[in-house]
């Protein structure tokens, strides 16, 4: 039987691997000169006061931030600024808006969209790296962002198609 922790579990360890995937894409782009690009962590959030541990450290109870920012960031070769998320699907329709983070009546857009936005605005790379059943794309967020300002939420594979990059594995920078 199939429950919703057992789905969560599968689709987090999906995205595991599609990230780990682009990280070694990404070591790849480095050794050769043409990318450098790292993961951002989770920021950690401070929940009380701090303390001393035995061996003198300092604790504090902490916790994850909700929503993180977008999964990469870096530069490419010749200096324009990249920022990159990660995202996995295995529905008809891909909802890019609530992955996202994308802004809806009466709520302001979350971190990542926040973060693709303004890349995007200041001439960097912003682009949303799409598994989608064993398919991988690679959109540029100005194409979701039309799409969003347009009143659309969700595309289907078709509709992605003519608007993406169809990759082999994770292989977004072209040569």
């Amino acid at each position: 039987m199939t429950t919703a922790a057992t789905r969560g579990r599968s689709s987090q360890r999906r995205g595991s691997q599609w990230e780990q995937a682009i990280d070694a894409y990404h070591d790849h782009l480095r050794a050769a000169s043409k990318a450098w690009l790292v993961r951002v962590p989770t920021e950690a959030r401070v929940m009380g006061p701090t303390g001393m541990d035995a061996r003198g450290r300092t604790t504090f109870p902490a916790t994850w931030a909700a929503r993180a920012s977008v999964d990469f960031v870096g530069v490419v070769a010749g200096g324009r600024a990249v920022a990159l998320e990660a995202k996995t699907c295995t529905t008809e329709r891909w909802w890019f808006s609530e992955a996202l983070g994308g802004p809806t009546a009466g709520k302001p857009a979350g971190v990542e969209w926040e973060t693709l936005d303004a890349v995007n605005q200041l001439g960097g790379l912003a682009l949303v790296l799409l598994d989608w059943s064993g398919s991988q794309w690679c959109v540029e967020f100005s194409v979701l962002r039309v799409w969003r300002e347009a009143g659309k939420a969700s595309v289907t594979e078709t509709e992605l198609a003519p608007r993406a990059q169809l990759l082999r594995g994770a292989q977004w920078l072209s040569a």
